[in-house]
């Protein structure tokens, strides 16, 4: 199970550790900035209640897809640590890095790929790079862990051993559950603390609670796409 394989890797939870340091305090300068936002926005009843609301709305936008940008490299160490782990071959911080470090230009054109939606791609994409249509339905996700973990240097063939690794169920289980005992924890922290039922507790631990529990299920999201990947023989698999 891809918990087990996770929690045998200390490189893997060190590299959730540090994402969730950071991703932590970005998300609160960046919910301080949104809240600014809203208390200096004048009062217009133009959108549900006044400008304010708009704009904090709009930061908060903003801060989540940066968020989620800057948690790249941290599921990137995590994804190699637990496919070394899962291979027999145990990884070490340094390697680790150096393999981050090693996919981070390649792993920028992947993020331009993922980035091309219809109507963008034309501008944003250019003949070296990979396109949408070229990632098998169902094999995206294992784009990041054949980067980091075999082609750091080579997009193109990180995307061709991706799509010879069959679609395989239970990553959607694994988002609902860990999402939902998130959203639980956070729900009840913070309703305990409006009836005083757990005293010193408000909103902000209820959302540091909540961004904690993201951060745990894209490490277990990481891990199960490492996993998935490094046990598959990608020699001879699926491919359309």
């Amino acid at each position: 199970m891809v918990v087990s394989v996770y929690l045998r890797s200390p490189v893997a939870i060190v590299w959730t550790l540090l994402g969730g340091v950071v991703v932590g305090a970005l998300g609160a300068g960046g919910w301080v900035v949104a809240a600014t936002l809203r208390a200096a926005a004048p009062a217009n009843p133009l959108f549900l209640g006044g400008l304010g609301e708009l704009l904090y709305l709009l930061a908060l936008s903003i801060v989540v897809a940066v968020l989620a940008v800057v948690w790249l490299p941290f599921g990137a160490g995590v994804a190699y640590a637990v496919g070394r782990r899962a291979r027999g071959r145990p990884a070490g911080v340094r390697s680790s890095v150096t393999a981050v470090l090693d996919g981070a230009a390649e792993g920028a054109r992947w993020l331009k790929t993922r980035a091309a939606v219809p109507g963008v791609a034309e501008r944003l994409l250019t003949e070296d790079d990979v396109a949408p249509t070229e990632v098998v339905t169902g094999c995206r996700p294992f784009v990041v862990p054949a980067l980091v973990l075999d082609a750091p240097d080579a997009l193109e063939r990180a995307v061709d051993r991706a799509n010879r690794v069959p679609p395989r169920p239970g990553r959607e289980r694994l988002w609902a559950g860990c999402l939902g005992v998130s959203l639980l924890a956070a729900a009840g922290s913070y309703l305990g603390g409006v009836t005083g039922m757990v005293p010193g507790v408000d909103a902000s631990v209820a959302g540091g609670l909540l961004v904690a529990g993201v951060v745990v299920t894209a490490a277990l999201d990481a891990a199960w796409r490492a996993e998935t990947y490094a046990t598959e023989d990608v020699t001879e698999g699926f491919r359309t």
